[in-house]
């Protein structure tokens, strides 16, 4: 990827990480159009960059992100239904399904709150390693509104359907050691412990195979939407595809060899 400066975000890539930090730490990282305006074009930019083999998000500050910008939120208010359609679907609605979609392993680091839209960010990502000082909270019903950046779908897959609907209906909050009991993040951690623990996350995922990371990837994902005769089908097909690549024959050559693989996508 060639290298982009962006005025909301941090983006880096070394040794096949890309990393990319929320930078609005003075608000908490709250969220507005043009900051998920950047983040879709960095996804977009690293998704087509060979060198990218796993994503982790986290937010700088004290903060992953505090959710939509207040003032942001408050100019809605004098918005017509069609403009709130555009700049929900444009920005917040499309950068939080980019991210969902996004091909490779992602890994959020929720160091702080983790509010409104910016619980939606994580929800989207793959795993999700929390500081004890995390705070995940669903304040949308609060301001009379729905969940609306696909938490309502995500969130009771992951926590079940009662709990999913005091933290959506009630707006209960969850810190971060009831996050990992629920089942809501893979691990919760010592604060000065997080920035390494999401580091080792996403170098596992980098160093595994890419190729059948992401047609794992898909295919969980797309056995939550397809009926399971459809998903044995689809499922030999892209086996087969993946028993053809240099990958299994480099896991099977290294299995035989009692050595760790490695892996290059092809």
């Amino acid at each position: 990827m060639s290298e982009q400066v962006y005025e909301y975000l941090q983006v880096s890539v070394a040794d096949g990480i890309a990393r990319i930090v929320l930078n609005r730490p003075d608000v908490l990282n709250a969220l507005i159009p043009e900051m998920l305006g950047e983040l879709i074009d960095a996804l977009d930019r690293l998704e087509g960059d060979s060198a990218v083999r796993s994503l982790l998000l986290t937010g700088a500050g004290r903060g992953f992100s505090a959710g939509g910008d207040a003032a942001f939120l408050k100019g809605m208010t004098e918005s017509r239904p069609q403009q709130i359609k555009d700049t929900v679907y444009a920005y917040f609605g499309r950068g939080v399904q980019r991210l969902k979609l996004f091909p490779k392993p992602t890994v959020a680091a929720v160091n702080g709150a983790a509010v409104g839209a910016g619980f939606e960010l994580a929800l989207a990502c793959d795993f999700r390693i929390a500081a004890r000082e995390a705070l995940f909270y669903q304040s949308w019903i609060n301001l009379g509104l729905i969940t609306p950046l696909g938490g309502m779908t995500l969130l009771p897959r992951l926590v079940g359907l009662t709990l999913a609907q005091e933290i959506l209906m009630l707006g209960r909050k969850v810190g971060g050691e009831e996050a990992a009991a629920i089942g809501l993040v893979n691990k919760t951690v010592a604060g000065e412990a997080l920035a390494g623990e999401a580091e080792a996350w996403a170098r596992r995922l980098a160093d595994g195979p890419p190729l059948g990371l992401r047609a794992m990837k898909e295919g969980i994902r797309r056995g939550y939407e397809q009926p399971l005769a459809q998903e044995w089908e689809h499922n030999v097909y892209v086996q087969s595809l993946l028993i053809d690549s240099d990958d299994y024959a480099e896991g099977v050559a290294a299995m035989a060899a009692g050595r760790k693989p490695q892996f290059h996508g092809r």
